[in-house]
């Protein structure tokens, strides 16, 4: 009986071809999105678990206040102080191991002793303990390696690169021209589905690790007692927990060693200290921004298969009913209603089996094309998910043709045979429902792209207010062979064709570093302190970004004054709009020559108070763009501060002027290459997590409108089809071939406007939820939810419109011999 009723399944999918292949191509895609979505988002939570000790191993990270300027609400960073602390007051910790990247300039011999070669790397210095918590697999060396405080360690593939033809073992770096490591050990490169290499904003995919204790004489970085959190995304610290403890607990200690410990001004840095386990570390980026992206992602997939079942089961009861006959034949030679159920479900079970090996076929097209694209590891492990594709596929089968099958077989041998039911009653609504379903959760994705997609655009505008394409960043300016050349190298470049303005600064727009310090408009004054964020630029910095003043004047090496020395408690500043009016200034004007002062801690001397003189107001900028909003800001001069020289390009001669600059800096400064960044670059490394977001939603978004459009065009073909007689005898009686148009138009697209008064409120609300996240907000989101609406309507009139306007114009005497 089962191979019949298998038979008779393939026999009506050959019959309907269209209808079998908008069924089986829509179940696949939906089949495809869930399953690809779930084990991406598995591949993301489950980083590092080749590791032994992997369950064991928690990572030790801050929240930050919800006070603070600072736009993220965690950081995988904490204070440098806290794991020697916590190894003497929780004994049963069994190590703990810190991390801290920084990047130099490597400089190696070459294989004659001739000359060296030199690259910029990354290293992450670490406590040596590091090698104890983790299980690296060593080529060369062994897990003493760093022991001794001048070893270094490279993975497999920067072995290669900087020893090509050399055994790299016992070999000699040199670290910024100053400070010799020796290689140690070579181990193998991290896996993909690592955090070390996979962690965003941060340089988590360091090559290169060495021993942390060397890192305060490469860098002043004064680790031991350490709370103040001046240290970067990615210096991570480690915990290593025995099987009978757990995160919970650690926390506990932790922030109890915080709150005993910690400075006042730490404290004001961070609220806490937060434990993750390990292989959730490379999720970090997420949960500092807030957004849920991981579960969102399961939430799309699950909801295109939704869409895709919804599809299949409506196109399914519409044509159960064009085999009414059929089933009262049936019913009257003797078959049951168990028998015709039987039947109906194995169909529908086969067809979701056939959708099941399109859709295998898919993912093993798509998922090496994403690895290639995002470099990645994620792969279809068929032993476990085999099982529970068959068991999706079956779920699907019987949930989507469940509800055709058990319609159909209701109906009585005389209905069936007079075509009564075909498109009455129960089934007409159960349809108009399901097409309503569709459209809901598809407008809503849509709308929801909408939003994101004209959200992004207001940022990426905002951003316009720099001249980014013509600016280009030379890095590495504080270092001290460089720092002696900085007139020189600046003189020399403003003159080069096509160079309009050279200028030095510690920070650059679209930077997210925080350098913020308390401030007051009268000293002492605790109630009325405030963050300011404060950059030290030179005297034609502001110019080069195009920077207007309100009131005041620009720095000027015409006065004195305007230079800081480092141990000048007088400082002359020009700062933003917001910053005076927080302050409690009342108009730029009235500022201009005014003072404020810095906000002293209680461990901070009366003699190190500064005060700031104001002499130019800036109208209010978003300085560091994308989410952030505008912040209280000053601007001051401090050579020996700075980090980064602004150049900027005229656009005539492009190319030329770019290669003069990197010609210039190989002859003032031999020693470094030249490393620089295009302002657009400093922007896109963070805007590309919106584009992320926009992609992944626009694409799982248009997965879902394609199928509820599939779905509703094969359903406006099949009852065009069975209405064509109908459609004759209107003509007959008098009615236009456009009131037909417009008849057929209305009817099936009622549902689809139904959709609409559901989806656009939902997604309206649900599309605060990304918006509350920047500052600056477009102005009226309904609009763009009320756009995606008009998208869908439209589209939806179009497709139902070419079913309508070949049956209207079917001749009547044709009609009406239709069947």
């Amino acid at each position: 009986m089962l191979k019949n009723y298998i038979i008779i399944a393939f026999r009506n999918l050959m019959r309907n071809k269209l209808y079998a292949a908008i069924n089986i191509g829509g179940l696949a895609i939906g089949l495809t999105a869930f399953v690809f979505a779930v084990i991406l988002a598995q591949y993301e939570k489950s980083h590092d678990v080749f590791f032994e000790k992997s369950d064991r191993i928690f990572t030790l990270g801050s929240t930050i206040p919800p006070t603070s300027t600072i736009s993220v609400k965690e950081a995988d960073f904490g204070p440098s102080a806290l794991a020697p602390i916590l190894e003497l007051t929780a004994p049963d910790i069994e190590a703990t191991a810190r991390t801290v990247h920084s990047e130099f300039l490597l400089s190696v011999k070459d294989e004659v002793g001739v000359g060296t070669r030199k690259f910029y790397e990354s290293i992450r210095f670490t406590d040596k303990t590091f090698l104890t918590i983790f299980d690296l697999i060593y080529i060369e060396g062994d897990a003493s390696a760093l022991d001794d405080p001048a070893s270094i360690i490279l993975t497999e593939s920067l072995a290669k690169k900087l020893f090509p033809k050399q055994a790299p073992l016992g070999q000699v770096l040199t670290l910024d021209h100053e400070h010799e490591v020796r290689v140690t050990a070579v181990i193998q490169d991290y896996p993909k589905n690592s955090h070390f290499v996979s962690m965003p904003l941060s340089i988590g995919s360091a090559d290169a690790m060495a021993n942390l204790s060397v890192l305060t004489t490469l860098t002043g970085y004064p680790l031991e007692g350490y709370w103040d959190n001046k240290l970067n995304n990615g210096d991570v610290t480690y915990v290593l927990l025995p099987a009978r403890l757990d995160a919970n607990w650690l926390s506990t200690e932790a922030n109890k060693v915080f709150d005993e410990h910690a400075t006042d001004f730490a404290k004001e840095l961070l609220s806490g200290i937060k434990v993750r386990p390990l292989q959730a570390s490379n999720l970090i980026i997420w949960e500092m921004v807030g957004w849920p992206v991981i579960e969102v992602l399961v939430a799309l997939g699950m909801l295109v298969l939704i869409i895709a079942s919804l599809n299949y089961a409506n196109l399914s009861t519409a044509q159960a009913f064009g085999r009414a006959k059929e089933v009262g034949l049936r019913k009257t030679v003797g078959a049951s209603r168990r028998q015709l159920l039987a039947q109906f479900l194995v169909e529908n079970i086969a067809t979701a089996f056939i959708a099941l090996l399109l859709a295998l076929v898919l993912l093993e097209t798509i998922i090496p094309m994403f690895n290639q694209m995002a470099d990645k590891a994620v792969y279809l492990d068929y032993g476990i998910w085999l099982p529970i594709l068959c068991l999706v596929t079956l779920s699907a089968g019987l949930l989507a043709g469940g509800y055709p099958s058990y319609i159909i077989t209701q109906v009585t041998p005389v209905d069936a045979l007079k075509g009564n039911s075909l498109t009455q009653g129960k089934s007409s609504l159960g349809r108009s429902f399901m097409i309503a379903a569709q459209f809901v959760f598809s407008v809503f994705m849509l709308a929801i792209v909408s939003v994101v997609y004209f959200q992004n655009e207001r940022v990426k505008q905002g951003s316009d207010i720099y001249p980014k394409s013509q600016v280009v960043t030379l890095q590495r300016m504080g270092i001290d062979d460089v720092v002696l050349k900085h007139e020189s190298l600046k003189h020399t470049i403003e003159a080069l064709p096509g160079v309009e303005v050279a200028a030095y600064s510690s920070q650059v727009p679209f930077e997210q570093n925080n350098s913020t310090f308390a401030v007051t408009k009268n000293a002492g004054d605790q109630l009325g302190k405030i963050d300011m964020h404060h950059v030290s630029v030179d005297y034609d910095f502001l110019q080069a970004y195009n920077i207007p003043l309100a009131a005041g004047r620009y720095f000027s090496e015409a006065f004195s004054n305007d230079l800081t020395q480092a141990s000048a408690d007088v400082m002359h500043v020009i700062v933003n709009e917001l910053g005076l009016n927080q302050l409690g200034f009342s108009s730029a004007v009235d500022a201009v020559g005014k003072s404020f002062y810095q906000f002293l801690r209680s461990d901070e001397g009366e003699q190190s108070r500064k005060r700031y003189v104001i002499v130019g107001v800036m109208q209010d900028q978003n300085f560091m763009g994308l989410h952030n909003g505008v912040l209280p800001f000053m601007f001051y001069v401090s050579p020996e501060r700075y980090t980064r020289l602004s150049v900027r390009i005229s656009g005539e001669n492009f190319p030329a002027s770019m290669a003069a600059l990197e010609q210039v800096w190989a002859d003032i400064v031999p020693d470094y290459p030249i490393q620089l960044e295009f302002s657009e670059e400093t922007f896109q490394r963070i805007y590309q997590l919106y584009t992320m977001i926009n992609t992944a939603l626009a694409g799982f978004a248009v997965m879902g409108l394609v199928l509820a459009f599939i779905g509703l065009f094969g359903l406006a073909a099949f009852m065009a089809e069975k209405r064509t007689k109908e459609i004759g005898l209107r003509k007959v009686l008098g009615a236009s071939t456009q009131q037909i148009i417009l008849l057929l138009i209305w009817q099936l697209s009622r549902p689809v406007m139904w959709a609409l008064c559901i989806a656009l409120p939902v997604a309206y609300l649900a599309s605060d939820v990304y918006l509350q996240f920047f500052a600056d907000r477009i102005e009226n989101p309904l609009t763009s939810v009320l756009a995606a609406g008009v998208v869908a309507v439209v589209l939806a009139w179009l497709i139902v419109a070419v079913h309508a306007v070949r049956v209207s114009r079917t001749k009547p005497i044709s009609a009406l011999r239709h069947e």
